[in-house]
């Protein structure tokens, strides 16, 4: 069976990616503009002498308290409320959100104060400051083909305080079993992020990152490689290694939104092991020896969700296009398609999250840019295990060309102020996986039931967020 650790940290997030909301246009009256409804809800307060029928307020000055590691010029540039105009509770609204959605204040408080002439105010953003340095990644497994791996992923969020993010993270497995003079199974990334950078008006986006890997997928006739149990050292393998990286160019159509265009190459080396002569499946698709990878892709996201840690309205819609081709220098000529959509709103008073998602690959796609069905499911009754930054240690080796996940997850709140767990929660949630190997074709028997269930508890920290998952635990068992 296959085993995988049931306390794992939820990736964090740059600013490029963090969740924000967009609520609806929220009441405004005499006593003031109404904040968003969500874990750090406030009323922006109008100054005492304002009068009882609505009028325009000019935003005189815009003032920061309680910045300390993070420059006010930095958060400024968040902004979507300038000095000089007219107050209004929508760019307000967006404003405060936007300074959430960053991940480095706790909480943000908006008031207005009185200015030096009637009809003047100044607009106050009142921050608490959190940990900029998170936990992202934290892997923990056994497999039989792997009896022990783990990594550990960093980021920092505000880079010298400039608004960059940097993060890297590694997982090391060691040698295959029964094969103590193979090389290491690793993997390696690093990334850094600029997430708006002003040019002529245009907000843009830009980062860089790189990714070492080395790995070995097993070549069985099933899945959990019968004729090689106890001896997984003779099973037949192919043993690669990737070494690249991708460059990101794009910009921001509106606060939540971001499209952009990225350049992805990586040298590819690829060797079969044929074992100890036994019986072989179809390889994974890489070409053996030397090849090289080039491909353009295009990404649109969309996240105007109310909180990262625990959403109770918006949508995060992510759709991503992928097109590797000769004319690029390629191997490998393939398209890749993704679409990823989440959302969150009350239900009887708790929140309920709704999650999608769709993938197709065409062509001659390399098995690491197809998807592994595992990655989707919160559990899989046989050895299919989830990789571990694109890692897999499990016997399973199907990767699909068309996978589709459906799945809900409610949640119920068990506390919300605390020292080092500051909020928790416990989820309750079931995912549909259905996939295939080859487009058109039957599914994919990953796992023995296409539905798995889960129960976690989820925590929110100063140094990332955390799941304890009952659907990881089972995975010891089944």
């Amino acid at each position: 069976a296959s085993a995988a650790a049931p306390i794992a940290a939820a990736p964090a997030r740059s600013e490029a990616d963090a969740p924000a909301a967009l609520p609806s246009a929220a009441p405004q009256g005499p006593q003031g503009i109404v904040a968003a409804a969500g874990p750090s809800a406030a009323t922006v307060a109008l100054p005492e002498d304002a009068p009882a029928a609505p009028r325009a307020y000019t935003v005189e000055r815009i003032a920061f308290r309680g910045l300390d590691r993070v420059h006010e010029w930095a958060a400024r540039r968040h902004l979507t409320v300038r000095e000089g105009q007219t107050l209004e509770d929508q760019r307000v609204l967006v404003s405060r959100l936007r300074l959430l959605q960053l991940g480095w204040f706790s909480s943000v408080e908006t008031r207005v104060e009185k200015g030096s002439a009637r009809g003047l105010v100044v607009l106050v953003f009142e921050v608490v400051e959190r940990n900029t340095l998170l936990v992202t990644d934290l892997a923990l497994g056994s497999t039989r083909a792997q009896p022990l791996y783990g990594g550990l992923g960093l980021s920092q969020q505000n880079f010298l305080g400039q608004g960059l993010s940097l993060g890297g993270g590694f997982v090391y497995g060691g040698a295959p079993e029964g094969r103590p003079a193979d090389p290491d199974r690793f993997a390696a990334r690093a990334s850094f992020d600029a997430p708006d950078v002003s040019v002529r008006g245009l907000h843009l986006v830009a980062g860089l990152s790189a990714n070492l890997v080395r790995g070995e997928e097993l070549d069985c006739l099933d899945a959990d490689c019968r004729a090689y149990r106890g001896r997984t050292g003779d099973a037949p393998r192919l043993r690669y290694q990737r070494v690249g990286g991708e460059a990101r160019l794009g910009l921001r159509p509106g606060p939540f939104e971001r499209l952009t265009a990225a350049w992805r190459v990586e040298r590819l080396t690829g060797t079969f092991l044929a074992g100890d002569g036994g019986p072989i499946a179809l390889p994974p698709v890489l070409v053996e020896g030397r090849s090289l990878l080039s491909a353009l892709g295009v990404t649109w996201e969309y996240d105007d969700r109310d909180d990262l840690f625990l959403p109770t309205e918006g949508l995060l819609a992510v759709a991503q296009v992928t097109l590797g081709s000769r004319l690029l220098g390629s191997d490998y000529e393939y398209s890749r398609y993704a679409l990823q959509l989440e959302s969150g709103f009350g239900l009887a008073g708790r929140p309920l999250r709704l999650q999608g998602f769709l993938g197709i690959a065409q062509g001659g796609a390399p098995f690491f840019e197809r998807f592994y069905p595992a990655d989707l499911s919160y559990f899989a009754v046989g050895p299919a295990l989830g990789r571990a930054m694109e890692l897999n240690f499990s016997t399973d080796s199907r990767y699909a060309a068309f996978a589709a996940m459906a799945g809900a997850e409610y949640a119920v709140p068990l506390w919300g102020h605390g020292a080092f767990f500051q909020r928790g929660y416990l989820a309750l949630g079931a995912r549909a996986v259905w996939s295939s190997q080859a487009l058109g074709g039957r599914r994919n028997a990953f796992s023995r039931w296409p539905l798995s269930l889960d129960a976690a508890l989820r925590l929110d920290t100063p140094i990332g967020t955390f799941n304890a998952s009952l659907g990881a635990l089972l995975d010891n068992f089944l």
